[in-house]
């Protein structure tokens, strides 16, 4: 901290409150302006701003009115805060309106003022009239006679005599307001109080012209009127004499009203159309939040990170957290721990003018992350807050409640906060419990064919509140049972992050070496080992198995990361590692077939696929047969273990050419798949893709077409429009169209894949190569040899950059490139690349290969042409 003094003057100046000034009420601003260049075109104007508590109204209002004295010194203006208790009485409320008014111009209020003194008289007949409030009212004259004589015996006479002999310009006022000051004095006095708005108005219309006039009046903390009568009446019937009364009467004024709750109009006062136009004060964006905190002083960005993370970007907030700032500087230099906490100041804010009834039920609503009309009624009625379960419409009224396009409401999330901190720990978790069971029911006899978005949203919403409802291991043994259809159905991206989250409470609950941190560790590495993520999956593998060896070697579940960690293995290509990890999980197994475990089987079938790896077909048919008789005997024979030991035998099949017996296993595992899966299902895909490859090498390209079709919408509909695998299925169909000669359907088609494939991290690979040759080698086949030249020497710039130059891969772009030049004549080139394709066949595939007596032929042809 700098003990430079002018350091300190300068952080004093900075920090003084009234020079705290927030950004981003651009649009406010602009529609307030907007308003006055229209005033002349709307005879009933208001403009209504609201936010929730603390979102900064009352400062935009000031910013507003500084406006009109700066840029509008013509327009007058009047403001009334109905923070102040004593202004949300009628009568006061129009006393102060009228004092503002007067501090301006010249307005009289002379009927007002008569009205608003019979009225006062009525409410307090022993206490003189307080002068302050009726300057006009001067003893012994017109009006204060008529005041004088309403204690005595026949007021309605004695006021007839007093108006009969008073000055003609009295006489002629009252005939032009056409009043009965007969009937006014024998009112009651909360009769008499219905009219005080009516007769503000005429005196102010009379006084200050009519829609001609420019006059803004603003009311700030417009919600105050319901302060301890929202149990009492009608919930609109606490404004209705500033809707009804006031803004109907005043034709011409302008009105700016902030508030809490969406202001409600009725349009059809004496026939008068009220123009309404409302804007939200929303929160402020992260950059306005940190221009404000850095032009408050601090300069720490750590620190303005948390206080605007802890704001959700109430200006309110960050006044406070000012505040703090301040204090602490006077004594230390501040650090980010000291912010992001929850202050009483901002739950207070919030709660002002609601009643006990509403605060009860807004606690019970902050525990859900949002709720609809029907599950309102509920939770209203399972907890009897006292609220009504039939003001629903009231309750979604207050700023504070965000409704999305689903009909869905919330509570803004630092009000949320703000509600659960300070409700009562036991009935927030009897809530969670509540909320818990209401989604898990909705999770049951769940289809894994058909899931759709709603039990999408029921598993978010059971995890949430399980969180605080169960035990540690109830809550996993729930979401194990509850995420199990999701996992079948390929709904990985869903539920990696529940488990990534589950895995942190379990850690910080019951310690790094807890057995359920392990299996918590095994499952989420399964789901990323289907996501083809190793990276990510083997150390987590590797972790599950340290905390079993050091915690219980004999654990049973000490197979499954065991097993994984060899498919790993199995998958990167290491198969002397993955064999080692297989034999050493089927070690810990148990032998009786009978009670064979699900690991033990999947350990089977991995071992199958490193004996196909290495090429040992016979030894993987071998053990692909053994677990199937195993399965057999102990499974359904529609079960998806089946379904996949069928299509990895079928996969075997395909890769000993044995075609026929391949696409049978593929039919058998389709049949199973089609019976227990949704038809958008990622594995009926692939099984759909397997088929489609047979009828390819069978040469019935148009059998495959509308099977590839099928497997790109599924890929589509569940891993979305720009995933690597949708690019290549698109980049397949393009070769069948090609195949089929239709080129323009083929090219738009590998457009879209390398469109997709550009916005892939390390986008310049082997794959982006394929389809530039692939769009090559069509426009060869088209004949426009001019754009079929470049995109294959990209090709295979992009083949040599990536790839061994050597490769396999590489053979086709040179094959084809080597054709294009020949039907160009280019001879020369053509030698040049037909020889560099000679000379790797040869080297990976051997002279004997047919490749190799392909090229061979196609080189003679050149030397022929060249008549060599």
């Amino acid at each position: 901290m700098s003990n430079d003094p002018s350091s300190d003057y300068e952080m004093e100046k900075r920090y003084i409150d009234n020079e705290r000034v927030f950004v981003d009420r651009e649009t406010c601003i602009r529609a307030f302006k907007d308003n006055i260049q229209n005033l002349e075109t709307r005879e009933y104007n208001v403009l209504f701003y609201y936010g929730i508590a603390g979102i900064g109204k009352s400062k935009l209002q000031k910013w507003l009115q500084k406006i009109l004295d700066d840029e509008y010194p013509e327009i007058l203006w009047a403001a009334i805060n109905l923070n102040t208790e004593t202004y949300r009485e009628v009568g006061t409320f129009l006393i102060f309106l009228r004092n503002e008014i007067q501090k301006k111009c010249n307005a009289k209020f002379y009927l007002f003022n008569t009205v608003h003194a019979i009225y006062w008289k009525k409410l307090h007949p022993e206490v003189p009239l307080p002068k302050e409030n009726y300057p006009l009212i001067k003893e012994g004259g017109f009006f204060s006679r008529i005041i004088d004589v309403l204690d005595q015996f026949g007021p309605a006479r004695l006021t007839w005599d007093i108006i009969n002999n008073a000055p003609d310009s009295v006489i002629s006022f009252f005939k032009e307001q056409a009043i009965n000051i007969n009937k006014l004095t024998a009112m009651e006095a909360h009769e008499l109080e219905e009219t005080l708005p009516i007769f503000f108005a005429a005196d102010f219309t009379w006084y200050l012209g009519t829609k001609n006039s420019k006059v803004y009046i603003f009311i700030d903390t417009y919600e105050a009127l319901w302060d301890g009568l929202r149990d009492k009446g009608s919930f609109y019937e606490k404004d209705a004499w500033i809707r009804e009364k006031l803004i109907p009467n005043m034709p011409g004024v302008s009105w700016v009203i902030c508030g809490r709750e969406k202001l409600q109009l009725d349009k059809h006062n004496k026939g008068c159309e009220i123009f309404l136009e409302s804007h939200p004060l929303d929160e402020l964006p992260e950059r306005y939040c940190q221009m404000f905190l850095e032009d408050c002083g601090i300069e720490c960005k750590e620190i303005r990170d948390k206080i605007i993370k802890a704001s959700e970007g109430v200006p309110h907030y960050l006044n406070l957290s000012m505040d703090t700032f301040e204090k602490i500087y006077k004594k230390r230099e501040p650090i980010s721990e000291d912010f992001g906490k929850t202050q009483p100041e901002i739950f207070n804010k919030f709660v002002q003018y609601l009643d006990r009834n509403e605060i009860r039920a807004l606690e019970v609503l902050s525990v859900p992350n949002f709720w609809d009309r029907d599950l309102f009624k509920i939770l209203m009625k399972e907890f009897d807050t006292g609220f009504p379960a039939g003001a629903f419409s009231e309750l979604i009224s207050f700023s504070f409640v965000k409704a999305d396009s689903n009909k869905r409401y919330s509570i803004h999330q630092l009000m949320r906060k703000s509600l659960q901190e300070y409700q009562d720990q036991d009935d927030r978790k009897d809530v969670h419990k509540f909320m818990f069971e209401y989604y898990n029911n909705k999770l049951k006899d769940i289809d894994i064919k058909a899931i759709t978005s709603e039990y999408q949203t029921a598993l978010i919403e059971a995890f949430y509140h399980a969180k605080e409802a169960l035990e540690t291991e109830d809550f996993f043994k729930w979401f194990i049972s509850a995420s199990h259809p999701f996992k079948i159905a390929a709904f990985w991206q869903l539920i990696v992050p529940m488990y990534e989250e589950m895995l942190q409470i379990f850690e910080s609950k019951l310690g790094m070496e807890h057995i359920t941190v392990a299996r918590t560790l095994n499952h989420l590495g399964t789901l990323l080992l289907h996501m083809d993520d190793y990276e990510e999956a083997l150390p987590l593998f590797e972790r599950a198995l340290q905390i079993y060896e050091n915690t219980n070697p004999q654990h049973p579940d000490i197979a499954g990361p065991i097993n994984n960690i060899g498919e790993i293995y199995r998958k990167l290509g290491e198969y002397e590692k993955a064999h080692m990890y297989f034999q050493r999980a089927l070690s810990v197994q148990k032998e009786d077939p009978n009670q064979i475990y699900a690991d033990t089987l999947k350990i089977y079938g991995d071992i199958a696929l490193l004996y196909e790896n290495q090429g040992e077909y016979e030894k993987s048919v071998l053990v692909y047969r053994y677990v199937l008789d195993i399965c057999s005997n102990i499974k359904c024979l529609e079960d998806q273990d089946i379904a996949r030991i069928l299509y990895s035998l079928g996969g075997l099949y395909y890769d000993m050419k044995d075609y026929e017996e391949a696409f049978t296993y593929f039919q058998k595992v389709l049949d199973i798949q089609e019976k227990i899966f949704n038809p958008q299902h990622l594995e009926i895909a692939a099984t759909l893709k397997r088929q489609a490859e047979i009828y390819c090498f069978w040469g019935y390209y148009e059998v495959a077409l509308p099977i590839y079709q099928r497997v790109l919408d599924i890929q589509e509909k569940i891993l979305g429009q720009e995933h690597p695998d949708v690019a290549s299925t698109l980049n397949t169909l393009a070769t069948l169209y090609r195949e089929n000669g239709n080129y323009k359907k083929a090219l738009s088609l590998l457009q879209r894949a390398l469109d997709i494939h550009k916005k892939t991290p390390d986008h310049i690979d082997s794959n982006c190569a394929k389809l530039l040759s692939n769009v090559a080698e069509i426009y060869r086949q088209m004949g426009d040899y001019k754009n079929a030249v470049p995109l294959f020497k990209r090709s295979i710039e992009i083949y040599e950059q990536t790839l061994d130059p050597k490769n396999l891969d590489i053979t086709t772009a040179l094959h084809n490139f080597t054709f294009l030049y020949w039907q160009m004549k280019a001879y020369k080139e053509a030698l040049q690349l037909c020889l560099r394709l000679l000379e790797i066949r040869v080297e990976i595939l051997g002279l004997g290969h047919t490749d190799v007596a392909s090229t061979l032929k196609n080189l003679k042809l050149i030397y022929e042409e060249m008549q060599k």
